[in-house]
C-alpha cells in the first residue's frame, strides 16, 4: 500500500463497502415499500448513512472507555457552547462536521417526508456514535462535534422541507401508492 494512503481511510472504505453491500439492499426495499416513497431517495439515504457510519464508528475498543466517556460528558453544554463560539478555529474540520451531515438530513427529509422527526432521530443517532468513539483511545468524543453534526442534519432537513414544498414534489408526497 502506498505510504500516502492512511490505513484509517482504507478501513473506512472497507467498512462502508461492507455496510452498503449487506445492510442497504436489506433495508432499502422495505423502507421504500412501507413508506410508498420513490426508492432512489431511500437508497441514497442508506448509502450516505453507511458512509458516515464507516467514517465515524470506532475501529477498536480498549480499556479506559468509561474514563473517556466521563471526560466527554463532564461538561457537555459548556464545551458545546464554546465550540459554537469558536466555529472555524479548527479549520476545515469544523466545516466538514457540518457539511458531511447535511446530505443525510436532506435525504432523510425527502425519503420520509418528515423533516423534523428525521432530523431528531438522525441527530440522536449520530450523537450516540460520537459517544461510542470513547471506546477507541485513538478517537475523540467531542460535544462540539455533536453540535456541528446535528446542525448539519438540521440544515439538510430544512433544505429537504423546502424541496418538499415545491409543486412537483408536493403531488408526489400526497401520492401514497405502493410501487
Amino acid at each position: 500500500m502506498p505510504h500516502h494512503v492512511p490505513i484509517e481511510a482504507v478501513r473506512a472504505l472497507a467498512v462502508w463497502a461492507a455496510l452498503s453491500a449487506a445492510a442497504v439492499p436489506a433495508a432499502w426495499r422495505p423502507l421504500a415499500r412501507r413508506t410508498g416513497r420513490p426508492p432512489p431517495s431511500a437508497l441514497a439515504l442508506l448509502v450516505w448513512t453507511a458512509l458516515l457510519l464507516a467514517m465515524t464508528l470506532p475501529a477498536t475498543a480498549a480499556a479506559g472507555a468509561g474514563g473517556r466517556l466521563a471526560a466527554c460528558a463532564a461538561h457537555p453544554a459548556a464545551e458545546a457552547a464554546w465550540m459554537v463560539r469558536t466555529f472555524g478555529d479548527r479549520g476545515l474540520e469544523d466545516v466538514m462536521n457540518v457539511a458531511l451531515w447535511m446530505p443525510c438530513g436532506l435525504l432523510a427529509a425527502v425519503a420520509t417526508r418528515r423533516p423534523a422527526v428525521s432530523a431528531a432521530v438522525l441527530s440522536a443517532a449520530f450523537t450516540g456514535v460520537e459517544l461510542l468513539q470513547t471506546l477507541d483511545p485513538g478517537r475523540e468524543c467531542d460535544p462540539g462535534d455533536m453540535v456541528y453534526n446535528s446542525a448539519g442534519v438540521a440544515l439538510g432537513a430544512l433544505a429537504g422541507a423546502a424541496l418538499l414544498r415545491l409543486p412537483g414534489l408536493r403531488e408526489r408526497a400526497t401520492d401514497r401508492s405502493v410501487r
